[in-house]
């Protein structure tokens, strides 16, 4: 099932995305997932099978737009990469109320 369809007040919180899911009886539940268990940064890119994406992200522009979050990683150098955007939709669904993140 589509993750963000099927979802409401869908938010991040740190590194945890987090939504009211609806479940396939037509009930809906709250789902958390960390996607630092699911995300890295390689040299100012989002790296999809790493983890710790947070924790290397600028806080400040982590942001969540529609289903696309938004952010500046930091390269190893210190500095910034370029604004990144990573389309949760294309990596994320809804398993009967449950978030899950497919590689």
């Amino acid at each position: 099932m589509s993750f963000f369809e099927s979802s409401q007040n869908v938010r991040l919180e740190g590194s945890c995305l987090i939504a009211d899911v609806c479940c396939a009886d037509g009930s809906w539940t709250e789902s958390i997932l960390d996607l630092n268990n699911h995300v890295g940064n390689n040299e100012g890119f989002f790296e999809i099978g790493g983890n710790g994406v947070f924790d290397s992200a600028d806080q400040v522009s982590w942001r969540l737009d529609g289903t696309n979050i938004i952010t500046l990683l930091y390269r190893s150098d210190g500095s910034f990469g370029e604004e990144q955007f990573l389309d949760l939709n294309q990596y994320v669904s809804n398993e009967d109320g449950v978030l899950v993140f497919n590689y």
